[in-house]
């Protein structure tokens, strides 16, 4: 039985895995197992895997019978089947320092904490760093908090990143079989999930070593359908799971100002990118009008002028954003 059971979500990550997967078996710790779950890709995705399933017994492929639009059940299913005291969440397009699951077993057995957390470098689609990282380079990494200060660390502008988790299985698999909305299939669902297993950790450690979170730029923030608007019910989750959880007027005007920025861009995109002529743009519509009436249910504080005069109206919040939509289309 392997320590540390690494599950992996995959869906025509053809171009990528084997990079993904190179990565663990040059990790310097060997004590692992790796379970992918293929999301019914159609590329040769299962073809690389399967070859090296052949040439490493701790390599696992399954393959699932319908694809789920989303990381969120192939993950569950990784997490599942996994063997492992801990639990490690990695992706099929990225890759890690070396010394990464080392550095993230270490942390774990010496802070005794339920999770461990690690640095996010981000790098365009070749794999080159861009310098920025997520918590920043001044993040001391010696600090060890309880779970719900973490999650308060995630609400409006993230300051800790949660890619490459190392967690007690016990824990995650909780999480899991507790979500109400397990079979929830929202392109942005992990936000949520990922809060909420958050919440169930007594303690949070860190430790100074790199995933590398490679940057696609056919993401769904310019892909021209519905899923892109996804990202405003999983904003009104977190809102009401805050709720649920704090009551710190700081948390409250991070959050407002967070949903009132994503919903202008949102709206701003549906015009921008012709959203409004396809045939999911009523569904893109209703979603838009959805989240709007949230927002003045809530009596999100507006922390900037735009915001202020967008939520006079619906009809003025979609006039201000066509009018933008069109300067950037000249611009």
């Amino acid at each position: 039985m392997p320590c540390i059971s690494i599950i992996m979500p995959a869906y025509n990550a053809g171009k990528y895995i084997q990079t993904a997967i190179e990565s663990i078996i040059s990790q310097t710790y060997k004590d692992w197992e790796l379970i992918i779950c293929d999301d019914r890709s159609t590329d040769n995705t299962t073809k690389i895997v399967e070859t090296f399933c052949v040439n490493d017994k701790r390599i696992k492929l399954i393959k699932r019978d319908e694809n789920s639009g989303a990381a969120r059940l192939p993950r569950r299913e990784a997490a599942l089947a996994a063997t492992g005291y801990f639990i490690m969440t990695f992706d099929a397009d990225d890759f890690l320092d070396n010394n990464y699951v080392e550095k993230m077993h270490n942390r774990i057995k010496d802070t005794g904490a339920d999770i461990v957390l690690s640095r996010l470098s981000f790098c365009d689609k070749t794999g080159k760093e861009q310098n920025r990282f997520l918590p920043t380079k001044d993040f001391d990494y010696s600090v060890v908090i309880n779970g719900k200060e973490a999650v308060k660390r995630t609400l409006g502008k993230l300051s800790i990143s949660l890619s490459g988790l190392l967690i007690n299985k016990d824990i995650y698999i909780a999480n899991i079989l507790c979500a109400e909305d397990s079979t929830n299939c929202c392109s942005y669902a992990d936000e949520i999930d990922q809060r909420k297993l958050l919440m169930l950790c007594k303690n949070v450690a860190f430790v100074n070593t790199n995933y590398y979170y490679r940057q696609q730029p056919n993401s769904l923030m310019h892909n021209t359908n519905a899923k892109r608007y996804d990202f405003l019910t999983s904003l009104e989750n977190i809102y009401n799971f805050a709720k649920e959880n704090f009551t710190e007027e700081e948390v409250f005007n991070k959050l407002d100002n967070e949903f009132l920025t994503n919903l202008l861009f949102c709206q701003r995109d549906y015009y921008l990118y012709n959203h409004n002529k396809l045939k999911e743009a009523k569904e893109i519509l209703e979603r838009l009008k959805s989240a709007y009436s949230f927002a003045k249910a809530e009596k999100m504080s507006a922390c900037n002028l735009k915001q202020k005069i967008c939520m006079l109206s619906f009809p003025i919040f979609q006039t201000i954003s066509y009018i933008y939509s069109i300067f950037l289309k000249n611009k």
